[in-house]
């Protein structure tokens, strides 16, 4: 098992005991997969996967890294799937970050003791998708909060992403798909858990 899933998951609700409803079908996949943790992440499992993703923060300039998806063209966060070589959901998500960014430097916020713990996680529908052949399924993200001391430029995957922007969070702060994250981070910056 890549770790405990349903212990990340009952830590997460130690912190966000709100967030219960919105984890349901998590945890409903989590309790079908219970004999094969490795479907967890198969991204061949439709009926949904754990994947992996980091909010890259500036605190003192208060700017989020976002890239432009190269097929989605929307601004997100780095992140994508956990794969066989990730021994653990961050290591999915600081590969990701190296990969789709060559950032290296940047420390990491938790709500918990446990690194493994991230500070959000969100269950979003895909849809289906002829050119991979992937029907429609869910992605449950694993948000996880790395800190830089300054904005800087990066080193793009040009087959992952157009472009990047290091975007104002009072930019964000009005953005609904936004609001909620931007709530944590300054929550958890200003109480400067760093780990």
């Amino acid at each position: 098992m890549k770790n405990n899933i349903k212990n990340i998951i009952i830590k997460y609700l130690n912190n966000y005991p709100e967030e219960r409803d919105k984890l349901e079908n998590l945890i409903q996949l989590v309790n079908n997969n219970i004999n094969d943790s490795s479907n967890l992440f198969n991204r061949k499992n439709f009926e949904g996967h754990i994947t992996a993703s980091a909010f890259i923060y500036c605190i003192d300039e208060r700017k989020l890294l976002l890239l432009e998806h190269k097929s989605l063209k929307k601004l997100l966060q780095p992140g994508g799937h956990v794969e066989i070589v990730d021994e653990k959901i961050i290591d999915a998500a600081k590969r990701e970050v190296l990969e789709e960014t060559c950032l290296k430097d940047y420390s990491i916020i938790s709500i918990d003791d446990d690194i493994n713990i991230p500070f959000d996680i969100d269950t979003h529908f895909i849809p289906e998708n002829d050119k991979k052949k992937e029907n429609e399924h869910y992605h449950h993200d694993f948000r996880y909060l790395f800190t830089v001391d300054k904005t800087e430029d990066v080193v793009l995957d040009y087959n992952e992403s157009n472009g990047y922007k290091w975007v104002s969070i009072d930019e964000l702060n009005n953005n609904e798909k936004f609001a909620l994250i931007i709530e944590k981070i300054e929550a958890l910056t200003h109480s400067k858990i760093k780990k």
